[in-house]
């Protein structure tokens, strides 16, 4: 029977076909059903996370493994996924582990013997508007960074001949990777991974349910399901949308936040005019994707506002079941489909399949080893791009059980990046409805999730929303981005631009003003920590890369590296007495750098989280001093108070406050660490005393352009797990003679080999008739060949000119970088798919020999 689209409600819709073939294509799986006693890996969860997890463990070394699924094999989410693959990812971590999936899903099957159905089709995304082909370009960028060559942006009319059916017309333009493969039948690729896991010796048990984790001394020490014990060292739980639940029932209660929310496709019978090679069809701007699917279509939908569900808990069994049908909920889609695609309008519907969907509250995969308990992992929230990037998430854990630490940067996965509010149920709940609907939103620069906001607010909240703060969130607390004073509310909200934001001459007052007089930052998000005890300074030698057995008063800058001499974070460490420092990290590294440096404690030093208790006003400027001597009865000279040094202070009224002379805006300053109850009181004086000097409340997009335009790196951006010191010509926070250090050995082995990258900094030269900006990721070409990509981007109001820092790279054969290499070189800057002449800076751009911060 066929029916207008308009009335595809009304239609007789047949279900079966295809969820009887995937239950019985479970039934054939090849599991072991014999339960051991001991297995030293444990994974719970037969999806693709889990046993694309379990194929890759074998790899590299770790044999001993034991899959349990409650119930069958991708019985959960996996078995109604729509299969759709692509490497067009908006960061380098997520097309890496992209490219990685795609490469093993069309060579499964040599190895196994199953077919996963993947074949190359190529991805066409479409773009409606300017801005969302400038998006698109902005991801070539990525995806040429990572090696991926045929990314192009086509015409309207190219794309209408890659794919005829579609309607081109009202199109700016396109996207097009001709070498992205589909997948089939999802169930297909679950059995073959299963199937690769079992002929390296994995035992795959259907049918048993994990009830608790045992947890002894802080780590895993066994499992129990509903069939018995199972000693193990290690557990990972890939449970999908039960993951959340499933972490509560472990001894230590384990933090895994995500929600399921409802995810939409419809599939037609076979349809003349389908080509069953034609590219998978993105059209984000419209909510939805379409791809050949038996002859016909397979069209889903990211509509603008999802609908959660689960909240309270998920049931069970829930084993190959959907949600009801609701065509209410998606006439939106049915709409842009017709528009879309003209012969939907004869369509016969086989199947609207509503199924649950897994989110995070950012967006980003959960991976990595719990906080809570040691050799605890976990793989799960995979925000419905499962098997587009699962054969790169289990190829990545398993070698970061194997070694302990991530083989490549994988912070924005790291559960660790989480803290212990996003726990609350109904935060998630709110929190999922947004995401899903931002899953297919353009990328624009600022933009900030608008739901689960207010939960963190210092007592200087009021005051600062008072002076015209526009605010944004870091993990959970609100942070002022800029200041627009005299503004409404609707005009401090940033507006939605790859070009000059609203906000830009806004910031370059709060930046001129930092330079030129005196500006007052709020840094409160900085993750603060005590560390005490009587073993503190070789606890601290040991973790530091710098010396840090320093005088009391003392305050160094260091890294805290892993065993390859990556950074697990940059920090401040300043030495209060004998037996007792205090660290200070960046913002929303509260949960990752309390998980590092405990794991490296010795029972004798503790580590106190002191975040909350300390808020922190950085008083910037070259008139900083002449303004807190009014207000402080401690002389504030080179003489007393030299660079790198902290001592406690007080400000008007309030006594004990934490003064560290440090900056991170290039400018002489204070950073004061003020007791949270006494924060109002400080900022209140500050405020009063700061009328005679034009004090400016700054927020973190000037922080950004200051520490931009001086060349100051930014853990995640310029600093990460895989890039070391030299790398990021930090060697002055390295101190090889001070004794052993983690990383230490990786760092002298580097050292005599050279190094195949080094940051350096860049002004653009842009016309002033071009309305672009550099973002972060842009392109950088020596020479007209590409030799690295951007980490950092800015306007640089100081120099009055848009300032990029990025890696510059060896060219390939070349095992080391030299500076002769990078000074002699003519360098563009691709923004926006035009390449600008950039001058290139192996020094700050802006007061190189740093006299302003020691004045």
């Amino acid at each position: 029977m066929y029916c207008a689209w308009r009335k595809i409600n009304q239609c007789a819709v047949s279900r079966p076909t295809q969820w009887t073939r995937w239950r019985r294509l479970a039934s054939d799986a090849p599991t072991n059903q014999s339960l051991p006693s001991r297995a030293q890996v444990v994974v719970c969860g037969g999806g693709i996370a889990g046993a694309s997890l379990a194929y890759h463990l074998p790899k590299v070394g770790i044999t001993d493994v034991i899959l349990l699924e409650q119930g069958r094999l991708s019985c959960g989410t996996s078995w109604h996924s729509a299969g759709l693959l692509g490497v067009s990812r908006g960061s380098r971590t997520h097309t890496k582990i992209c490219q990685i999936s795609n490469e093993l899903y069309m060579n499964l099957e040599k190895e196994t013997g199953l077919s996963t159905g993947c074949r190359a089709t190529g991805n066409l995304n479409l773009a409606r508007t300017k801005d969302k082909l400038t998006e698109f370009r902005r991801n070539v960028a990525v995806a040429r960074s990572c090696g991926v060559i045929e990314a192009e942006i086509i015409s309207p009319e190219q794309a209408s001949e890659l794919c005829p059916i579609l309607k081109t017309d009202d199109l700016a333009g396109a996207l097009y990777i001709p070498g992205d493969p589909s997948m089939g039948n999802p169930s297909d690729l679950i059995q073959s991974l299963a199937k690769g896991a079992t002929m390296q010796g994995v035992r795959v048990v259907e049918g048993v349910g994990v009830e608790r984790v045992e947890v002894e001394s802080g780590r895993v020490r066994g499992v129990h399901t509903d069939q018995g014990y199972i000693e193990c060292e290690t557990f990972v739980n890939c449970a999908g949308q039960w993951a959340r639940d499933l972490g509560a029932l472990s001894d230590t209660p384990v933090n895994i936040p995500l929600h399921s929310t409802m995810h939409y496709y419809i599939i037609t019978k076979p349809l003349e005019g389908v080509d069953f090679n034609m590219p998978t069809v993105r059209d984000k701007e419209g909510t939805m994707y379409i791809r050949e699917w038996s002859g016909g279509l397979l069209v889903g939908c990211f509509e603008t506002n999802g609908t959660p569900i689960f909240t309270e808990g998920i049931p069970k069994p829930f084993e190959f079941q959907l949600l009801p049908e609701d065509w209410e909920h998606i006439q939106p889609l049915m709409d842009q489909v017709l528009n879309r695609i003209p012969l939907m309008e004869k369509a016969e519907i086989r199947q609207q399949i509503n199924g649950p969907e897994s989110f995070t509250p950012d967006m980003h995969a959960i991976m990595g080893e719990a906080p809570e308990v040691d050799n605890y992992y976990v793989l799960a929230g995979l925000n419905s791009t499962g098997v587009a990037s699962s054969g790169g998430y289990g190829h990545v854990l398993s070698q970061w059980i194997a070694t302990g630490e991530p083989p490549m940067d994988l912070w924005e996965y790291d559960i660790a990046r989480f803290s212990p509010f996003t726990s609350n149920k109904q935060y998630l709940k709110h929190r999922s409805k947004e995401v899903l609907g931002r899953h297919y939103a353009i990328s624009y620069p600022g933009w900030e999730l608008e739901s689960g906001r207010g939960i963190k607010m210092n007592p200087m909240y009021s005051m600062q929303e008072g002076m015209g703060a526009s605010w944004g969130c870091m993990d959970g607390w609100e942070r002022a981005n800029w200041y627009g004073k005299g503004k409404s509310a609707d005009e401090r909200v940033n507006n939605k631009t790859f070009g000059r934001p609203n906000w830009f001459d806004d910031v370059k007052e709060e930046h001129l003003a930092c330079r030129n007089s005196v500006a007052l930052f709020d840094m409160s998000t900085f993750a603060k920590f005590e560390i005490e005890g009587p073993d503190a300074e070789s606890a601290m030698q040991q973790l530091c890369s710098n010396n840090v057995a320093v005088p009391p008063g003392t305050v160094v800058y260091t890294g805290l590296l892993n065993t390859q001499g990556g950074y697990q974070t940059d920090c401040t460490v300043s030495r209060l007495s004998a037996d007792k420092y205090l660290l200070i990290a960046p913002s929303a590294q509260v949960t990752h750098v309390a998980k590092w440096v405990k794991k490296h404690l010795p029972s004798t030093v503790r580590l106190t989280d002191i975040t909350a208790k300390y808020s922190v006003l950085a008083l910037m400027g070259p008139k900083s001093r002449e303004m807190l001597e009014q207000v402080t009865r401690v002389p504030l000279d080179n003489q007393h108070f030299p660079f790198s040094t902290v001592q406690t202070i007080d400000v008007g009224l309030v006594a004990d406050v934490r003064a560290l002379r440090m900056t991170f805006m290039g400018e002489l300053g204070w950073e004061l660490n003020i007791p949270t109850e006494c924060s109002q009181s400080v900022l209140e004086t500050l405020l009063s005393v700061g009328r005679d000097y034009s004090l400016k409340m700054g927020g973190a997009y000037a922080v950004d352009s200051l520490r931009i335009e001086k060349g100051y790196r930014h853990w995640s951006h310029e600093m990460d797990t895989e890039t070391s010191p030299w790398e990021a010509r930090l060697g002055f926070t390295v101190d090889l003679n001070k004794g052993d250090f983690i990383g230490r050995q990786a760092l002298l082995e580097q050292r005599e080999r050279g190094v195949r990258k080094s940051l350096v900094s860049f002004t653009v030269d842009i016309p002033a008739d071009r309305d672009v900006l550099p973002w972060g990721s842009e392109l950088i070409y020596r020479n007209g060949e590409y030799v690295g990509y951007a980490t950092s981007a800015s306007y640089g109001y100081s120099i009055g000119s848009p300032v990029v820092m990025g890696f510059v790279e060896a060219p390939k054969g070349v095992k080391k970088i030299t500076t002769e290499y990078i000074k002699s070189g003519h360098y563009t800057v691709e923004i926006d798919g035009q390449r600008y002449p950039a001058k290139i800076s192996l020094q700050p751009l802006y007061d190189p020999k740093s006299a302003r911060v020691q004045m």
